[in-house]
């Protein structure tokens, strides 16, 4: 391989990765504010007095988004493994 190709190929990896950080990102940002609003909106129909639904539904979003960064890490880690 070429130094043009491998310079291409990097600049499209860098662009992928550049795509799954900021999709990443936003899905984590709405999650947490559906989590709160979702959350608030259960607080106030079983009337529970507190934030409890509220945490309750903050703390699965943020398991499943470091779910979400896990599994990105692991196939980026893959794909780094693949090349060597």
């Amino acid at each position: 391989m070429n130094k043009r190709e491998r310079s291409e190929r990097q600049f499209q990896r860098a662009l992928t990765l550049l795509g799954s950080v900021s999709s990443l990102c936003m899905m984590t940002v709405i999650d947490v504010l559906l989590a709160f609003w979702g959350g608030d909106w259960l607080d106030e129909y079983f009337a529970t007095g507190d934030h409890t639904m509220r945490l309750i539904c903050i703390l699965v979003a943020i398991g499943a988004s470091l779910m979400s960064f896990y599994s990105v890490v692991r196939v980026a880690l893959m794909e780094i493994d693949d090349e060597e």
